[in-house]
């Protein structure tokens, strides 16, 4: 036991060495995922299963989207419980496995190899640098001159030879873990899923989760357990949203409006908007963005009917599970048949109009309630939208950043067209939210309303 414990001592010594390194990939990975990419680890073996396992505990942890971080194992699921003896040296399968997860350019993709060696690792770095992802390497001896001419960032704690030769699950294991804890802990703060020391993205959908957000709530907005939980249920359980609304004043439409203005950082949703400041509903966007950012924001939109079919699934999944019903006023056919109606009756005709005039005045649209094309199913009404966001999107085609400068006027305010398009998308995310929330059942005790619209 003595000497076991004295060789792990000097673990945490040798990640220290590597601080400037995984800083680095901190930086390298947040750029990417701040323009939509996605991390992938890729491993054989103890360093597989610990890169799947880090990219599990993200979402409870930081509320993030399973699919921001994902685990590739040499093996695959099988070999997350039970040694595949073999799998790491088959580099076939490290390429497919990489062409599988359809690996694209704004993706970084983190080999770990304790040993530095592994076949199934090379190969599917190899294919992700082929596909323009990032490239990183995690190992915990020095890697091979292969490996070094992928890899733009490489974190090398030197743990030394292990207890029992060879055995990489113990002083190397030990490493790898402590270095992907730090990586996505410092990754999740400069994407602002954490205020202060406490992670604030987390959602209250289990009688832990519920205890922890109340007492997140009760420290920073100082209020006791019953405002805490009255906060909680009308911002749909989401702690952030929670603290938007007590500390600024806001209903939850505006406060997930904010935050998204502010891209998710809830201190910068505090300081721009103390109680009473003057808010309006589309100037809190910047008026434009590069051609990269309009890029993304395009995506954002083309991709929503994408989301809500997924919100969709899951909203059926936990209800299934017994995890009660979001009920209420909105079904998820109404959702989705009120999202249609504003497409047809609003969303499209500003976007040409204002691509066509010059500042244009608009007048004040009521969604109808409940929307007249809730009869149809959420499969019709899904690919209905999906009709009608692209004839949307052709419009704004090809890319023209001057374009999306282009304003027009609604009441006393002026917006861009790129503000515009940025409060169309959080709309679009606030009613998936809306369809695929599912509280815990102590919680159950009121429904939250759909988002305003504008």
């Amino acid at each position: 036991m003595e000497l076991i414990q004295s060789e792990d001592r000097g673990v945490p010594d040798a990640v220290a060495e590597q601080a400037a390194a995984i800083a680095t990939l901190i930086d390298r990975v947040a750029a990417r995922l701040c323009r939509g990419g996605r991390l992938f680890y890729v491993g054989a073996g103890t360093s597989g299963r610990l890169g799947v396992l880090d990219a599990a505990e993200c979402p409870p942890t930081f509320g993030s989207d399973p699919r921001l971080v994902q685990g590739i194992i040499a093996g695959g699921r099988e070999a997350l419980v039970a040694s595949r003896e073999g799998a790491e040296d088959d580099e076939a399968a490290g390429r497919g496995d990489i062409a599988e997860a359809e690996v694209a350019e704004a993706d970084f993709v983190l080999g770990i190899a304790t040993s530095g060696t592994t076949p199934y690792v090379h190969a599917a770095l190899e294919a992700a640098a082929e596909r323009g992802a990032g490239i990183g390497f995690l190992s915990c001896t020095e890697p091979p001159g292969r490996v070094r001419e992928l890899a733009e960032v490489l974190v090398t704690p030197l743990v030394g030879p292990e207890v029992i030769a060879g055995s990489t699950r113990m002083k190397a294991g030990t490493a790898t873990k402590l270095v992907l804890n730090t990586l996505t802990t410092g990754v999740m703060v400069r994407l602002g899923r954490v205020y202060e020391n406490l992670m604030i993205d987390l959602r209250a959908v289990s009688e832990k989760l519920v205890d922890r957000s109340l007492r997140i709530l009760e420290h920073v907005c100082s209020v006791d357990r019953a405002r805490g939980r009255s906060l909680l249920l009308a911002s749909g359980g989401s702690v952030k949203t929670a603290i938007a609304m007590e500390k600024c004043g806001l209903d939850r439409a505006m406060a997930e409006r904010l935050l998204d203005a502010a891209d998710g950082f809830l201190g910068e949703l505090l300081d721009r908007f103390p109680v009473g400041a003057p808010i309006l509903f589309y100037a809190a966007y910047p008026p434009s963005g590069d051609p990269d950012e309009i890029g993304r924001l395009l995506g954002r939109l083309r991709e929503a009917p994408e989301r809500l079919r997924l919100a969709l699934t899951r909203s059926e999944a936990r209800a299934a599970e017994g995890r009660g019903s979001s009920g209420g006023r909105w079904t998820p056919a109404d959702h989705l048949a009120h999202l249609v109606e504003f497409e047809t009756g609003a969303i499209g005709p500003r976007v040409r109009e204002i691509l066509a005039v010059d500042r244009p005045f608009f007048t004040d649209w009521t969604p109808s309630d409940p929307p007249p094309l809730s009869g149809r199913t959420a499969e019709e009404l899904i690919d209905r939208l999906q009709t009608e966001r692209e004839r949307t999107l052709d419009a704004l085609l090809p890319i023209d950043a001057t374009r999306f400068e282009r304003s027009g006027v609604l009441g006393e305010e002026e917006f861009t067209l790129y503000q515009l398009l940025r409060g169309i998308a959080q709309h679009d995310e606030a009613h998936a939210t809306r369809i695929e929330e599912r509280l815990h059942p102590a919680l159950l005790d009121t429904d939250p309303s759909p988002p305003e619209v504008g």
